[in-house]
């Protein structure tokens, strides 16, 4: 936990409390799929038609009015100092800003694999008064590091994140040469809806600004000016944000019970037999080879008819097979046996169809001797994107395919021990982080498509992640592969119309799809997506893209129209997806009171109440 931002927010969380009276009080209506509520605030009242006070009465009075000096002169005082900053709280009620914000969900350990993963619970509570039970109850959820789906209607749901948002158009104290807080792309925003701008307030990432045309294309986004034939060019967030909106794919750490015995089901693998060992479960090591060896991750998940026999004990109809990496998140696997009635949010356990071929691979890298080469590479569209450090100088350096990108770097693996070494290849954009420093800064750009061509999945893609040694001794644990966030052309629909003709069918068929990388390349895709941004306006996404209810999907009712002049509001003839900048209440910049975390013994007292409890602080973040 960043206890920098823990200090901040408690003391804001604090002013807040104390001037509660200058603060507004409106609440916010529900969101489907998300939305932002004004968190609840305190007020002060006086009481009036009682009779003279007694001694011990007018002994408290004097206190009271004592402690009502000291805060005034504090709110005054921290008035004075930061007179022009403004924060305001919001409870995020709803699960469109996943996994950077939370709402209502249920916290599972997996029973298989010991993951701690995030269900969608929205659906048991009402987002918008005081939180009314609705009579549903989330009953699975399927974890995204072995697939395994475990019942949990049994487990708690808890509230949604808290956070503090500085409101647009603030000056920042102390920094009267940085300007007024105006929104920026990639700021977390919270902003009234068009539709319905008095009363519902939502919260959403800012991807799209003024005067550009924003371009959903394979899951990315691109932009242009406006103008005829501007040139376009892909958006990308700064590294610090790229690793927050990261969704796990596997973790090593956590293997499966069932399937630890079955060399089938191994992820990771050398590429030859004993070119690699591993003296203990999740540490791989290989010793001196004059020729490359290499350790391979390939994405073996078990489908939901594999688990069924694998439990039961029952041989398998299909044996384990490679497939490709998709936007699955088990957030959106929750079920209800309602839900179970219809074929669609029946399938979102193991429906989520989206190739993602950026990845980012984190591992723990041992060096015992300094010399020799390492060699971290992960496969898109069957190109590899590798780094390659030599471990005698600890010279960096970056590869798109065979051509390097720019000049080397240095980089402090040159001597016996252990790194902490993170790769992305995300957005075309190869970045490196060892011991969290960025020796190659925000990393080196190249170029695999234009925004118009569609990449390509090759069969080199199911082991899209790779870790190559050469005349080195070493060993490399600690595992983590992890995808960026996918952006669909539309909330709810899959982005190849073939694809829907999957959906309540039987899984088995649909990841016999994904292990058929041709087969998959060669759908019915969409094309691209754009939107247009006037002066004045932007546009809005959620992080948890394929169930969001962001700018793609609102409607027009903020319209007028010639016919129906009493109907909406804005006549500007603004486009659906625009929000004008007198909307935009401000940027989320931190977490302060995340739900809290049952300890032991953990005792039942209600459906959602475990106690006890204590803050889960380690929750408590900055956004990005």
């Amino acid at each position: 936990m960043d206890i920098r931002a823990w200090l901040v927010v408690l003391f804001f969380q604090e002013v807040l409390e104390i001037s509660a009276r200058s603060l507004r009080s409106t609440s916010m209506k529900r969101e489907t799929p998300a939305l932002a509520v004004r968190a609840p605030q305190s007020s002060s009242t006086s009481r009036t038609g009682e009779q003279a006070p007694s001694a011990e009465a007018a002994r408290l009075a004097s206190r009271r009015n004592r402690r009502e000096s000291v805060e005034s002169f504090v709110v005054v005082l921290i008035g004075f100092l930061i007179w022009s900053f403004e924060a305001e709280g919001f409870v995020i009620p709803t699960g469109s800003m996943a996994p950077t914000l939370m709402g209502r969900h249920k916290e599972i350990t997996c029973p298989e694999c010991g993951f701690v993963y995030q269900v969608n619970a929205d659906c048991e509570a009402e987002s918008s008064g005081m939180g009314a039970k609705t009579g549903l109850r989330v009953t699975w959820g399927t974890c995204e590091n072995c697939r395994f789906t475990a019942k949990v209607d049994g487990e708690p749901s808890f509230a949604g994140d808290r956070i503090y948002t500085v409101k647009a158009g603030t000056e920042l104290p102390f920094l009267p040469a940085a300007g007024k807080v105006e929104p920026k792309r990639w700021d977390v925003t919270v902003f009234k809806l068009p539709e319905d701008p008095a009363e519902v307030r939502y919260i959403k990432r800012l991807v799209g600004m003024p005067g550009e045309v924003l371009r959903i294309h394979q899951g990315d986004l691109w932009r242009r000016d406006l103008a005829e034939n501007a040139p376009r060019e892909r958006l990308n967030r700064p590294p610090i944000q790229q690793l927050q909106v990261q969704v796990p794919v596997y973790d090593d750490a956590h293997r499966a019970t069932s399937l630890r015995d079955d060399p089938r089901w191994r992820r990771w693998a050398p590429s030859v037999t004993d070119s690699w060992s591993e003296p203990t479960p999740g540490t791989f090591a290989a010793g001196r080879s004059e020729g490359w060896r290499e350790l391979r991750y390939r994405h073996i998940v078990p489908d939901p008819e594999q688990w069924e026999a694998i439990r039961a004990g029952h041989d398998l109809l299909t044996p384990p097979r490679a497939s490709l990496v998709t936007d699955f998140s088990s957030f959106n696997t929750d079920l209800t046996p309602q839900s179970l009635q219809h074929p669609r949010p029946a399938s979102r356990a193991w429906f989520q169809p989206h190739w993602v071929g950026d990845l980012t691979l984190s591992l723990t890298i041992d060096v015992v001797e300094a010399s020799g080469r390492l060699r971290i590479e992960l496969i898109e569209a069957g190109t590899p994107n590798h780094c390659e450090i030599d471990l005698a100088s600890g010279e960096a350096r970056l590869f798109h395919g065979d051509e390097p990108l720019g000049e080397p770097a240095a980089t402090p693996i040159k001597a016996k021990g252990a790194y902490q070494v993170v790769f992305a290849n995300v957005d075309d954009r190869l970045t490196l982080w060892v011991d969290g420093k960025l020796p190659f800064g925000d990393g080196r750009a190249y170029q695999s498509t234009d925004g118009e061509t569609f990449l390509r999945p090759t069969v080199d893609d199911l082991e899209p992640a790779r870790i190559g040694v050469q005349n080195a001794e070493l060993a490399v644990s600690g595992l983590v592969l992890k995808r960026d966030l996918y952006y669909t052309q539309n909330p709810g629909e899959p982005d190849a119309d073939d694809l829907l003709l999957y959906y309540g069918g039987n899984p088995r068929v649909f990841f016999d799809l994904l292990a058929d990388p041709g087969r998959y390349a060669d759908l019915n895709w969409r094309a691209p997506r754009e939107f247009a941004i006037e002066a004045g306006r932007y546009m809005m996404l959620g992080d948890n893209s394929p169930w969001s209810r962001d700018s793609r999907a609102w409607g027009r009712a903020d319209q007028t129209t010639p016919n129906d002049p009493e109907r909406g509001w804005d006549g500007s003839g603004r486009e659906s997806w625009e929000v004008p900048r007198a909307l935009i209440t401000g940027r989320a910049f931190s977490v302060y009171w995340p739900h809290f975390q049952p300890v032991w013994p953990k005792f039942r007292l209600g459906p959602d109440l475990r106690l006890p409890a204590r803050p889960n602080l380690e929750e408590v973040r900055w956004i990005h």
